[in-house]
C-alpha cells in the first residue's frame, strides 16, 4: 500500500515538471518574455522626463525716432511726461460739458479726443499722436487738463502740430498751465492746412521748481467741421544735467 502511494507521488511530480517545461518552450516559441525578462525590462524602462517649458522673453517696444518729424533725437535726455500716454488721465471738456476719453467720431457734434496710430499721418506706427476735434461751432474749444508734474530747469515742451491727413483745418493750438494761484496761458500756435507742420520746442524754464497742471487745447478758427487737429508726440523733454 505504501509503495503505491510513493509511486503515485513520483508520477505526479514527473507530470508537473513536464508541464512547466512545456510552458517555457511554448513561451519561447511565441517570442514572449519570461517572467524574469519582463521584470528586467520593467527595471530598465527609463522614467519619463518633463519637457523643458518655454521661457517668455519680454521685448521692449522701440522708442519712436522723433527726428522723423523734425524734433531733436533726444539722445542726451529723457522723456518725462507723455501727453498721449496720459491722455485719458486728463480731464477733457468743452465750455458746455465733460467729454469721455477716449472719444469717438460718432460724438462729432460735441467734440472728442482720441489716439491715432502713426500710420494715419504717414509715420511709423509707434509714433504717438493725439487728435482733438472741436465742437461744431466756430471758435469753440476742446480742453484737456493733465495731472500735475514738477517742472525742472531745462525742461522743454516738444510736439509737431498739423491737421489730420485729408482735413482742411484752420485751428489754434494752445498750451496752458494752472497751479494753486489759478490758470494762465503759455503759448498759442495758429495752424492752417496749407502750412508746413509746426515743430515746437518750447522752453519751460519760467515754471522751473513749480508743480503745475498743463492743459492742451484746440480752438476752431475756420470751418469747425474740418477742425481735426493732431499733436504728434507731445511730451516734456528733460536734458541730462
Amino acid at each position: 500500500m505504501m509503495q503505491k502511494k510513493i509511486l503515485s507521488l513520483l508520477i505526479l511530480g514527473l507530470f508537473l515538471v513536464g508541464c512547466s517545461s512545456a510552458t517555457d518552450q511554448t513561451t519561447k516559441a511565441l517570442g514572449l518574455p519570461t517572467a524574469t525578462a519582463a521584470e528586467t525590462l520593467t527595471q530598465q524602462r527609463p522614467s519619463p522626463t518633463a519637457a523643458p517649458s518655454a521661457t517668455a522673453t519680454a521685448t521692449a517696444a522701440p522708442t519712436p525716432d522723433f527726428s522723423l518729424v523734425g524734433l531733436p533725437a533726444e539722445k542726451e535726455g529723457e522723456l518725462v511726461f507723455d501727453f498721449v500716454e496720459q491722455m485719458c488721465d486728463a480731464e477733457w471738456s468743452t465750455r458746455g460739458q465733460d467729454l469721455p476719453c477716449p472719444g469717438s467720431d460718432t460724438q462729432s457734434s460735441a467734440g472728442y479726443v482720441m489716439q491715432l496710430d502713426g500710420k494715419t499721418q504717414g509715420l511709423p506706427s509707434n509714433m504717438n499722436i493725439l487728435m482733438a476735434y472741436t465742437p461744431q461751432e466756430k471758435y469753440e474749444t476742446i480742453y484737456g487738463k493733465y495731472p500735475a508734474v514738477t517742472v525742472q530747469e531745462g525742461d522743454r515742451f516738444r510736439a509737431v502740430l498739423e491737421c489730420r491727413e485729408h482735413s482742411f483745418c484752420d485751428v489754434e493750438f494752445v498750451l496752458n498751465f494752472s497751479d494753486e494761484r489759478g490758470s494762465a496761458g503759455l503759448k498759442n500756435w495758429r495752424y492752417l492746412f496749407t502750412d508746413e507742420p509746426l515743430v515746437i520746442d518750447y522752453p519751460l524754464d519760467a515754471l522751473a521748481g513749480q508743480n503745475v497742471q498743463f492743459t492742451l487745447a484746440v480752438r476752431a478758427r475756420g470751418n469747425p467741421v474740418e477742425a481735426r487737429a493732431v499733436w504728434i508726440a507731445p511730451h516734456i523733454y528733460r536734458p541730462v544735467p
